[in-house]
């Protein structure tokens, strides 16, 4: 029996995960300004903007999830690449 065939790429799965990307690496980097912040003594007043970018990265993160059950991608997908 052979091996079912995996989807050859989704491009809205793969513009959604680089919608999570920079979500996260916004989120990382105003974590790491407050990190900064801390250490220097200083007060760090984005609590919400850090509050906003988590919720922008969940999001993200859930709308990959429900994309994969609604169109059936999932982690087989493979990128496409041209015969030689």
């Amino acid at each position: 029996m052979a091996a079912a065939s995996p989807v050859i790429l989704c491009f809205e799965k793969q513009r959604l995960i680089k919608e999570f990307e920079r979500a996260v690496s916004e989120l990382h980097r105003m974590q790491s300004a407050q990190v900064l912040a801390v250490r220097n003594g200083e007060d760090f007043p984005f609590r919400e903007q850090i509050a906003a970018a988590s919720e922008r990265r969940d999001c993200a993160k859930y709308a990959i999830i429900a994309h994969q059950q609604d169109h059936g991608c999932s982690r087989t997908e493979v990128p496409w690449r041209a015969e030689k």
